[in-house]
């Protein structure tokens, strides 16, 4: 296992050493090898006491709001002409903006 330490200087000039996956891990020591020798020390005998158990959560899966909509208009020709028209005009390539008069 890797573990990360977070060491930071304190207003008071000690060394205070967590770790950033367990936070609640905490030391505080006067010089920086002192804190990180005591972080060790302290993390690997609570080690001793800990067990991780994986625990596969199952949440419930929603039905998204569209569903019931999928496929009304699968078989409408209007609805598919609409849509061809659509496709072709943004498949021409033209970045022209609408004629500006259009908003006078």
């Amino acid at each position: 296992m890797t573990v990360t330490l977070l060491l930071e200087t304190l207003t008071s000039g000690q060394i205070a050493a967590s770790i950033l996956e367990f936070p609640h891990w905490r030391v505080e020591a006067e010089t920086r090898e002192s804190a990180i020798s005591q972080l060790q020390a302290t993390f690997l005998d609570r080690l001793k006491h800990v067990e991780a158990v994986a625990w596969d959560v199952l949440l419930p899966t929603l039905e998204p709001t569209w569903m019931p909509f999928a496929g009304t208009f699968r078989d409408d020709p209007d609805f598919a002409a609409i849509m061809d028209a659509i496709r072709h005009e943004r498949d021409t390539g033209d970045d022209s903006e609408v004629d500006p008069a259009y908003y006078e």
